[in-house]
């Protein structure tokens, strides 16, 4: 995922995101007539391109605003490919993306401003369908965060509740704009405690499959190191209630120490020296 410079400078990518398409949507429909093919083609090449790229910056401005993780930085992240997943909700947008630069194209060819002024249209649904439709995952330092949506439910899953986790890579039916009909997907599939499954967005397996298994590695890795704590916390459980070890038997210079004290005593007491035992307790003498 693109990292976008700080809050204050956001602003200004906005206002000029809308200032290029303000001005590419003038700019194509100014053009004069050329009564040439090549606009056509050149038209849908245009739109796809200019769709790829708006996109990605808009997705990249609201994350940065409304990240999926909150409250933790985000570790790893993948999201659902347009041209590369094959899909209705996929299909659409890619679909509206190719109408823009038909109608674009076919408007500078026969020299009408409105088909190019639709062209331009279509070309804005396809970024709102894009961002309404937009599917994405973000693992943070404990948690698993997935949103099928923008604007829709953030679902998160603990790190510690997953018992089991797997990519599922498989081929796929239908149509993408990437690889025609030879299409391959993959998500990843999180096993719970419980034994539920949570199957997370699918995406394009030839193009973003580094991207799950990065975020299948850090979870992994999580899981590995909340392991390790435990077992250290449990080791200094047992340690604190452990017995405490038995008192060492005296030195051999403190056992003949001893046995001369108790000499010192004896003949103390046969020479009528009162000792400190014996004084205690004893009434003071008038």
């Amino acid at each position: 995922m693109i990292t976008l410079p700080s809050l204050p400078r956001r602003p200004a990518v906005l206002a000029t995101i809308a200032a290029a398409l303000v001005a590419i949507g003038l700019a194509v429909a100014l053009l004069p007539a050329t009564h040439s093919r090549w606009w056509l083609p050149a038209g849908v090449v245009l739109s796809i391109t200019a769709h790829v790229l708006l996109a990605r910056a808009l997705k990249a401005i609201l994350a940065s605003i409304s990240p999926l993780a909150s409250g933790a930085p985000e570790a790893a992240t993948y999201e659902r490919s347009v041209y590369g997943t094959p899909g209705r909700n996929t299909l659409e947008i890619a679909g509206a993306a190719v109408l823009s630069g038909v109608l674009a194209g076919t408007g500078i060819t026969l020299g009408a401003g409105w088909a190019v002024g639709a062209g331009f249209l279509a070309l804005v649904v396809a970024l709102a369908l894009d961002v309404q439709r937009w599917e994405r995952v973000a693992a943070s330092a404990d948690w698993v965060w997935f949103q099928r949506g923008y604007g829709q439910k953030v679902h998160q899953v603990a790190i510690d509740n997953i018992r089991d986790i797997s990519i599922h890579e498989d081929d796929a039916g239908g149509f993408s704009m990437r690889h025609g009909t030879h299409n391959r997907v993959c998500r990843l599939n999180l096993r719970m405690a419980d034994k539920r499954i949570v199957a997370l967005p699918k995406t394009d397996a030839f193009a973003d499959l580094d991207d799950v298994e990065s975020v299948a590695n850090h979870i992994r890795t999580r899981q590995q190191l909340m392991e390790e704590l435990a077992a250290r916390r449990g080791g200094g459980a047992r340690s604190e209630t452990a017995p405490a070890p038995a008192a060492e038997a005296p030195a051999p210079d403190d056992k003949a120490m001893l046995r001369e004290l108790k000499k010192l005593r004896r003949a103390a007491s046969k020479d009528g020296v009162p000792t400190l035992q014996s004084e205690i307790g004893r009434p003071p003498q008038p």
